[in-house]
């Protein structure tokens, strides 16, 4: 039989498992669902019984399938979240989506000098988002009792225990945490004294070749995969999709998704004072010798579809809809549409105003706003946010040799026309079905990068159009500036 290996791919909507031929990189079997969930009023939790049980059902019809010699399980996920297990392994507590507000009462707690110490030592603003809040927030609710057993594993980490019964996470993950110590590449003893959470809890970290597993004999039984497969934590999705499109020191990634953001990597220390001051995210790259400094919008490919569950349409319907409009817009009849400003502050806000309790907004309605000027104003309003966190994020000395593209924005030659024009720079469409896992794939077979299947293409920006998106972006930030202060006067928050 043909070696393959398997990539587990978690992310907010979506699960996938992908079967690729080890020797060519083929894309052989692709499976999905949704990322099952756990939804009561605003509190959402990943169902983790239910997505292992899919996972493994899924991994068992390709084993018995009896076509492939599964050798390898590599696993990417969404960042931050996680659970804490037992000395059995049992759950203490639900898994708590990386974006649930869930302890933000810690976070809002720390005193001012706290809250630039951890933001010193981890790189990470402090947010409700990392795993530290809702470990915090898992003590207190759950009612935990810190007992020698208890581990934090993060998604994918979890995933690799329940596999191979081995506690363990990877620099990558340990750098979303909130208590990493970003510089000394290690867990900071420090920060887990102010948290007052047992050292124990925090699993080794892996190194080298150290990150694979073999997996237990009774899982490899259970799926019917042999018993020398390994398993292999890779990291953080945005991370690894980067290996993907071989992402380079001075280029920008521009990860599109239910969020956006911009990653860099460098094997320098990449954080400053101007990027603590922006509230962009430091971590450590899939490789731990290289850093990365992230920066991202909580709602971007978000925004587009609760434009299109707003109105009832389909996914067909409303790519019909985003066509016309890109055809209106490079006619130059879009002149109404444009003074409608949309800030997609669905589910709080990204850098430089980090903020969880950030509102959306939609100025400029009138009686003959119409529903392509809707759609229109929310691609616009993604596009403008997405400049307004390039400019915090290259600060002065615009040294980036180019961006590059993945996820759905390819799809959508609207957002990235858009996209050029709003940012006036070319920007290099870089479509890889399944980045995230050509990534994984990569990483763990670095002599088939060359051969990921992948077509770019050259999006310029049009001068014209540049110009007026540029005076509409003053326009943007002013009614930007005026709501981020309304909120934090009446809110009360850092």
């Amino acid at each position: 039989m043909q070696a393959a290996a398997v990539v587990i791919d978690v992310g907010t909507t979506n699960t996938k498992i992908l079967l690729f031929d080890t020797s060519t990189a083929e894309l052989c079997s692709k499976r999905s669902f949704r990322t099952p969930k756990i939804i009561i009023r605003d509190e959402v939790d990943f169902d983790s019984a239910l997505l292992f049980q899919n996972i493994t059902d899924e991994i068992k019809n390709l084993a018995m399938a009896g076509c492939w010699h599964i050798e390898h399980i590599l696993i990417a996920s969404v960042g931050e979240m996680g659970v804490i297990v037992d000395a059995a392994g049992a759950l203490m507590g639900p898994m708590l989506a990386w974006n649930d507000s869930r302890g933000k009462e810690y976070i809002d707690s720390l005193s001012f000098t706290d809250w630039q110490r951890i933001q010193e030592i981890t790189g990470l603003p402090p947010h409700s988002n990392y795993s530290i809040a809702k470990i915090k927030w898992l003590e207190q609710h759950c009612h935990i009792a810190w007992e020698e057993g208890l581990t934090w594993l993060n998604l994918p980490d979890y995933i690799s225990f329940l596999l191979t019964g081995i506690r363990q996470t990877v620099s990558t993950m340990a750098s979303r945490t909130m208590a990493f110590d970003l510089r000394r590449g290690e867990w900071s003893e420090e920060l887990i004294m102010l948290y007052g959470v047992p050292r124990s809890i925090f699993p080794p970290l892996a190194y080298g070749g150290d990150v694979a597993h073999v997996i237990e004999l009774s899982m490899a039984r259970r799926l019917g995969l042999d018993e020398n497969t390994r398993v292999s934590v890779v990291g953080h999705d945005h991370m690894v999709g980067s290996l993907a499109v071989g992402l380079k020191e001075g280029e920008l990634l521009n990860s599109t998704g239910t969020t956006e953001g911009f990653l860099r990597i460098s094997s320098a220390y990449p954080m400053g004072e101007c990027e603590r001051s922006a509230k962009l995210a430091g971590g450590r790259f899939v490789f731990p010798e290289k850093f990365t400094l992230y920066g991202s919008l909580p709602a971007a490919g978000l925004s587009y579809e609760w434009a299109r569950k707003m109105f009832r349409l389909s996914q067909k319907e409303a790519d019909q809809v985003y066509m016309d409009l890109l055809e209106d817009y490079r006619a130059g009849k879009m002149q109404s549409a444009q003074e409608l400003l949309f800030i997609p502050h669905l589910v709080g806000s990204g850098s430089p105003d980090k903020n969880i309790h950030a509102r959306g907004m939609l100025y400029g309605l009138t009686a003959n706003t119409s529903i392509k000027d809707f759609f229109y104003a929310v691609a616009q309003g993604v596009c403008m946010e997405l400049r307004h966190l390039y400019d915090t994020f290259i600060g002065k000395d615009n040294a980036v040799s180019s961006i590059k593209v993945i996820g759905p924005a390819t799809k959508n030659d609207l957002w990235l026309q858009l996209k050029a024009d709003a940012l006036n720079q070319t920007i290099f469409v870089t479509e890889v079905d399944e980045a995230v896992s050509y990534g994984a794939l990569v990483y763990a077979y670095p002599s088939l990068a060359k051969r990921v299947p992948m077509s770019v293409r050259a999006v310029h920006p049009n001068a014209e159009y540049a110009e007026k998106l540029n005076r509409l972006y003053t326009a943007y930030m002013e009614l930007y500036e005026r709501k981020i202060m309304m909120e934090h006067s009446i809110g009360g928050f850092k």
